[in-house]
């Protein structure tokens, strides 16, 4: 093999791995800005939810959990909360894959 054949197929493997590297920085891109959408989606419903709880702090006495519209709001965020998990662990893979490479 001559040196320009070794030149070329370095430039192939160099050209390969960077259109590697950034196709998993636009991954962990999508990846972030999903997980920021969720996390603000749930920022929202907490301060909904606050809000029902603030309304309920006098006379007459209610437990908030008994309201079917807190109980939604809980679940939506528990749902939230499991998604963003899923998403970061996601991430996580993607950057290990990445740090291997």
């Amino acid at each position: 093999m001559g040196f320009w054949d070794y030149v070329n197929d370095e430039m192939k493997k160099a050209v390969g791995q960077g259109i590697s590297a950034v196709k998993e920085g636009a991954k962990l891109g999508r990846l972030k800005l999903r997980v920021h959408t969720l996390h603000k989606k749930a920022e929202g419903l907490f301060a909904e939810l606050g809000g029902i709880v603030y309304d309920m702090a006098g006379p007459p006495w209610e437990n908030p959990l008994s309201m079917p519209e807190v109980l939604r709001l809980v679940a939506e965020i528990k749902k939230i909360e499991k998604e963003a998990a899923l998403l970061e662990e996601e991430m996580k893979k993607t950057r290990h894959g990445a740090s291997n490479a």
